[in-house]
């Protein structure tokens, strides 16, 4: 939150004023009914602007009796529902960037006695056409050209609480209290103000991300990313590291934090493959756009440094 109780969304949405009293909230609808089965889908690749962003947090209702959906935006969240019936089919994430808004995860319906849910690609560009929709008008893709620079990246063997960058991420555990492993090892190097910090937040949610004080660290700050338990590859796991990642650069870019340090993601107790989950984590901060100048993967390994290593050498 900023100083003035505004988070740092609504504040790059709508100013030091805060959200129009316009704005549509879930209390605009009767009988609205979250999803049942959320699954994550990757995001479509997409840049609104500040006028097209605030167009959807107005609300959109539908025109007609042909017209299904119905939405409303909740701090960084759109909602996505059916209009006749009130069930959730879509939740999308948002992270202000420089030059404008950018989705950062996406989940659906997976309940067939709700929605008959397509691939993950045809969703995507469901999805897609869909926020153009409500937003009234279409959205260009997300280009290349918009990213102004790739972030250095780096693979070492270290400890990430040692790290003197301006930022690390935590591999944490959804209520952000601290669990093993890494997560563990930070909490006990930031202190317990750490904790007592997190207590205030209400947890994080999966393949998102939240950002604390460094405390007694070196970073001034701790972007607390929650990923995924390997599941065989079939949950959705990838997408969701995917999100670990995007969220976490969001979260850095709000407070302009230019060098990050990124543990393995979910490769130890989760059990996520180190190759794959090298190849996802690479692969996802080298195409986000990202005002990070410096991004360091610190390997709590050896096996795991050389996964990064031969990630990097065949993808620069």
């Amino acid at each position: 939150m900023s100083q003035d109780g505004l988070s740092l969304f609504n504040r790059a949405l709508w100013g030091p004023d805060g959200p129009s009293e316009d704005a549509a909230t879930r209390r605009d609808w009767n009988d609205v009914t979250p999803i049942r089965q959320p699954a994550p889908i990757p995001p479509p690749q997409m840049l609104l602007s500040g006028a097209e962003m605030q167009a959807i947090a107005m609300g959109y209702v539908p025109v007609d009796m042909n017209d299904k959906w119905f939405a409303f935006l909740e701090g960084d969240c759109l909602y996505l529902h059916r209009s006749w019936t009130g069930l959730g089919i879509y939740e999308v994430t948002f992270a202000a960037k420089e030059t404008g808004f950018m989705i950062t995860s996406a989940r659906v319906e997976c309940d067939p006695d709700v929605y008959n849910r397509d691939s993950d690609l045809g969703e995507r560009e469901r999805l897609r056409d869909l926020i153009a929709h409500v937003s009234g008008e279409p959205m260009p893709p997300l280009l290349p050209v918009l990213i102004q620079s790739k972030p250095q990246l780096e693979a070492v063997l270290g400890d990430i609480t040692a790290e003197r960058v301006a930022a690390i991420v935590n591999p944490a555990s959804a209520n952000l209290l601290g669990g093993g492993g890494v997560d563990a090892a930070i909490h006990k190097a930031a202190g317990p103000e750490l904790r007592a910090y997190c207590q205030t937040v209400g947890g994080c949610e999966l393949g998102r991300a939240k950002i604390s004080p460094g405390f007694r660290l070196a970073s001034q700050w701790i972007i607390h990313a929650v990923g995924p338990r390997w599941r065989g590859g079939s949950y959705g796991e990838s997408v969701l590291l995917e999100s670990c990642y995007r969220e976490s650069l969001a979260r850095a870019d709000e407070v302009g934090a230019e060098s990050v340090a990124l543990p393995a993601i979910a490769t130890g107790a989760h059990g996520y493959p180190r190759t794959a989950a090298a190849e996802v984590a690479v692969n996802t901060v080298r195409s986000t756009p990202t005002k990070v100048r410096q991004i360091r993967f610190v390997c709590f390994d050896a096996r795991t440094l050389e996964a990064y290593e031969r990630v990097l050498s065949r993808t620069e």
